[in-house]
């Protein structure tokens, strides 16, 4: 009997080992399988970062630089780009408010710097600019959409004077687009052309943007409580949360032909810095502080109507939007296309694409604004 137990008790303890050796063993395997992954994830990355660096390399005739400058008496950043500098100059405005593009929009802009040179620009309390004033401005007081006029103003000068130009190309994109109808239609002498990307018109667009949501969602047999609630709560305080939230249910309806992946872009930019990433995270993380963070800006496109700056530009105007555009509705731009007068004008919808065409279908997009500036800026004044 002792000799029985003896030996069931041997042959537990060596078979001990033999468990912590598998255990031992698996743990190595998956931690070489991380390693190795890992290792092929950053390769690939880190190629993809130096083509795109290549593809966007600017010749000794050119320029390619992330600098700061002072705007509005703070100093703000800019990536400027262009293959000569005697092209004429592009200022982009990004949308948001507050979510600046500068580290991605190498992805269409590689087509255009050979023609065009391009000021990217980090606007007032956000992005690099936001982090670089940060000890004077942590809570963005500054930045209101007024000052962010004046800003442009500054910028727009700067660019005049260093690449001794009389006038510039306006583009805005979403928001970007509501500062760059407002600036042109205030400063036509120093504009060439104006163009609104996904041209924002009025939030009073989500409320189409609901009713078109919740026919299909009929349709289809849905259950559309949640998202007749979220509108009852966006009716009876239109904040930008609340509207953030119906567009959290509207949007399932209104996706588009073609997409893309913003993040991918960022993370294979040659341009992406750390600031960037920090700037990401803080508008991924709690959105009601970062709505709070730039209260001044949100509060602003919350109210506003693009229509009431003015109806009669004094320069040629384009519009490009995505045909399936359900966060600034093409049909609201189309309508104030056709509203608006200018000394020429055109519209052009990027099929398939949604709110921003730019990244959706670069290639295209850039066709089109390309033939875009061409025909309006070269086009005799009527």
């Amino acid at each position: 009997m002792f000799h029985f137990n003896f030996l069931k008790h041997y042959k537990k303890i060596s078979k001990t080992p033999k468990k912590k050796n598998i255990l031992f063993s698996f743990m190595k395997w998956a931690l070489n399988i991380i390693i190795f992954a890992f290792a092929g994830i950053t390769i690939v990355i880190v190629g993809c970062r130096t083509f795109n660096y290549i593809d966007c390399r600017v010749n000794t005739s050119g320029v390619n630089e992330s600098i700061f400058v002072p705007l509005g008496g703070q100093e703000q950043y800019l990536l400027i780009q262009g293959k000569n500098t005697q092209n004429p100059v592009i200022i982009w405005l990004h949308g948001g408010p507050s979510s600046p593009d500068t580290f991605v929009n190498y992805v269409f802009q590689k087509y255009l710097i050979d023609d065009y040179t391009i000021i990217n620009w980090d606007q007032r309390g956000c992005g690099r600019t936001y982090f670089h004033n940060e000890d004077k401005d942590a809570s963005n007081d500054t930045a209101s959409f007024e000052q962010a006029q004046t800003d442009l103003n500054d910028l727009v000068d700067y660019a005049c004077n260093r690449f001794n130009t009389e006038k510039v190309i306006i583009i805005g994109h979403s928001y970007g687009s509501m500062l760059g109808s407002q600036y042109v239609l205030n400063h036509p002498e120093k504009i060439s052309a104006y163009i609104g990307v996904g041209q924002a018109i009025t939030m009073e667009s989500d409320l189409y943007i609901y009713k078109n949501a919740l026919e299909k969602a009929i349709l289809l047999g849905d259950d559309t409580q949640e998202m007749e609630d979220a509108y009852q709560k966006y009716m009876e305080d239109k904040s930008l949360i609340n509207a953030m939230n119906l567009r959290n249910y509207t949007v399932k309806y209104h996706a588009p032909q073609k997409t893309s992946n913003p993040i991918w872009f960022g993370i294979t930019s040659p341009y992406m810095g750390f600031d960037d990433v920090r700037w990401f995270l803080k508008q991924s993380g709690d959105f009601e502080k970062y709505v709070a963070l730039n209260k001044q800006l949100f509060d602003y496109i919350m109210e506003i109507d693009v229509r009431e700056y003015g109806l009669e530009y004094q320069v040629p105007v384009g519009f490009i939007t995505g045909s399936d555009d359900w966060t600034t509705p093409s049909i609201y731009a189309e309508d104030y296309y056709n509203t608006i007068s200018a000394p020429e004008k055109q519209f052009s919808l990027v099929d398939g694409c949604g709110h921003s065409p730019q990244y959706d279908s670069p290639e295209e997009f850039c066709s089109i604004l390309k033939n875009m500036l061409d025909e309006l800026i070269t086009a005799p004044l009527s």
